[in-house]
């Protein structure tokens, strides 16, 4: 990849990444507000958690793709 091609993708990439965080800081505020407030009934509260985690977990995922793809990269590059 040319530093061209980074340069296009990497606003797109950047924003994308800035979203997720966005969303997730979106519903962890509010769900800490009510569920210190006592408006969330208690059989939500793991529902509510485990989504926030699976939310999370997506994050991480992509986190650990981007180092592998980038190495897979290199090496084929170098081999080339």
């Amino acid at each position: 990849m040319s530093l061209e091609e980074f340069k296009g993708i990497f606003w797109f990439e950047y924003a994308h990444r800035l979203l997720g965080r966005s969303i997730g800081i979106a519903f962890l505020l509010p769900f800490l507000y009510f569920l210190f407030k006592g408006w969330i009934e208690k059989p939500m509260v793991p529902k509510l958690i485990t989504m926030f985690l699976l939310g999370g977990l997506q994050g991480a995922l992509g986190w650990y793709m981007v180092p592998a793809g980038l190495s897979i990269i290199r090496m084929s590059a170098s081999i080339a």
